[in-house]
């Protein structure tokens, strides 16, 4: 025992000469970092998608679609408190330009392009924060690991706002500098395409302004014009969008049946599909199944379909749906695992915004009609291009219809070109540009979402809420500032009907 036990002890003594993390390593595992790896996870963190049902939420709270399985809270207007888990993506993203900085041998024009890039992300991020909640870190946030402030304090919304601004204008000058930026899965590295992307996002950013004249130093109507006069989406296909594919699982539509056991359950409801019929728009038959009780009528006839009254008590809808009396949706959505791209800033949402902006003679591009009319044919022929010719009922949607849909019912009127703007704004949003329509909603009261005080879950019965409630655990972690901020904008209260900066 005695000769094992000193052999072990020799042994043990020139193992641990030796480099255990050599050993250790393993081969295929990365052991450092690149800009372009963090690009590629930052970039697509920012293009994901819930998946399975989840993935329809938006359409539930702005009364797209209803959900047969069980009652959902954005089905009835309830909100609850959400979460910070997007800061990370600033860590990461300040990480990518960090690496990028420090290395001797990348070109100037390179480590411009990661600069930019981590300037829109940040913006992107904050901004999705702050039109949720009001008033939340920015200055300090992502500084845990360079400066160890891990309890950040909260920035007004207004200077919040002032920040994103500043920095899109900075993104836009530095992606006009920049070369190639290595790891884009987006738009394979062209930083025009990426210049774009920030432009036409900071003219979504500055239309929610649109009731500020300024917010902090900065001129709301002279940056926009001065960002509409800068290179923009050209097409649909240069969205910043998520493209999917049939090659590998990984890669599917988030509602594709294999990915999920929820595709019975979504179907239309009456103020979409209402809305389609008035316009004659033949979306209606790309977006939708004929409802089984009025097949008869001919898959290519509107009288085919029809909508669920969603503020109905949630029994009645189960029971009306599941007596076939309502369409659900097509067929696509769940069948086709490429599906269509998922557009997070849409070349039709910024036609819409340069449209609204007009109206108000704000200087653009083109009139109000042209942009209007714009989003419109892009819009449609976005879904039609989408739209196996299994699924589109008999129906097309070619050149000719567009042209004759907007001589028709949706023939632009300056005089109610708001509510056209955004109704048509609105019905191409169906499963894109998440919870957009609902900011919109928000800001102008348009389109006008059905409300019953009798099954609305909001406090406020005759409205739907304005805001989620910040995360719980900032109650515990950050208390001072959360407290602070609270306080600062509403009294002392925490609830999904106080009344932020921006809607002042």
């Amino acid at each position: 025992m005695k000769k094992i036990y000193l052999f072990a002890l020799s042994l043990l003594s020139l193992v641990s000469c030796g480099d255990f993390d050599e050993i250790n390593t393993n081969p295929d595992t990365p052991t450092s970092v690149s800009p372009s790896f963090l690009a590629t996870q930052i970039i697509l963190n920012t293009t994901e998608s819930s998946t399975g049902k989840w993935f329809l939420s938006d359409s539930w709270l702005v009364k797209q679609t209803t959900s047969t399985e069980h009652m959902e809270w954005y089905l009835y207007n309830k909100f609850e408190r959400t979460d910070f888990g997007d800061y990370s993506t600033l860590t990461d993203a300040n990480k990518m330009k960090e690496i990028a900085d420090a290395d001797e041998s990348m070109p100037e024009e390179e480590k411009k392009a990661y600069e930019a890039l981590n300037l829109f992300v940040r913006s992107y991020v904050l901004y999705d924060m702050t039109m949720a909640l009001g008033d939340i870190p920015c200055s300090e946030a992502g500084k845990g690991e360079s400066d160890a402030i891990y309890a950040p304090k909260y920035d007004t919304q207004e200077s919040v706002f002032e920040t994103i601004l500043n920095d899109l204008r900075k993104a836009s000058d530095l992606f006009a500098e920049a070369s190639t930026l290595d790891g884009d899965p987006v738009y394979n590295g062209d930083p025009f395409l990426w210049q774009k992307a920030v432009n036409s996002f900071s003219l979504r950013v500055l239309n929610m302004l649109s009731k500020k004249e300024n917010v902090g130093s900065i001129n709301v109507r002279q940056m926009f014009e001065e960002m509409a006069s800068r290179p923009l989406f050209a097409s649909e296909a240069e969205s910043y969008q998520r493209v999917y594919s049939a090659d590998k699982s990984a890669q599917w539509y988030p509602f594709y049946w294999e990915k999920q056991n929820y595709w019975t359950y979504p179907f239309m409801t009456s103020f979409i599909v209402d809305m389609m019929k008035n316009l004659d728009d033949r979306r209606l038959f790309y977006y939708a199944e004929p409802a089984e009780a009025l097949a008869s009528k001919g898959e290519d006839s509107f009288d085919a379909y029809s909508g669920v009254n969603p503020v109905l008590v949630y029994g009645t809808v189960q029971d009306e749906c599941a007596q076939g009396l309502h369409s659900a949706i097509n067929r696509r959505y769940h069948r086709v695992a490429e599906g269509e791209p998922v557009k997070f800033i849409a070349y039709s949402e910024i036609q819409f915004v340069l449209a609204e902006a007009a109206l108000r003679g704000w200087k653009t591009p083109q009139s109000a009609k042209d942009h209007y009319e714009n989003g419109v044919r892009a819009a449609m022929k976005f879904t039609a291009e989408y739209t196996p010719a299994e699924y589109r009922h008999q129906v097309e949607i070619d050149d000719a219809y567009i042209d004759q849909y907007l001589q028709g019912k949706a023939a632009f009127d300056a005089n109610k070109g708001l509510e056209q703007i955004i109704e048509q704004k609105f019905i191409g949003s169906v499963f894109q540009l998440a919870f957009n329509s609902y900011y919109d909603y928000r800001r102008t009261g348009l389109p006008e979402i059905p409300i019953d005080p009798q099954t609305n879950m909001n406090e406020v019965k005759d409205q739907l809420p304005l805001r989620w409630m910040y995360p719980e655990d900032e109650y515990s972690r950050n208390r001072e500032h959360i407290e602070e901020a609270i306080d600062r904008q509403f009294g002392g209260n925490d609830t999904p009907n106080d009344v932020m900066w921006l809607l002042k």
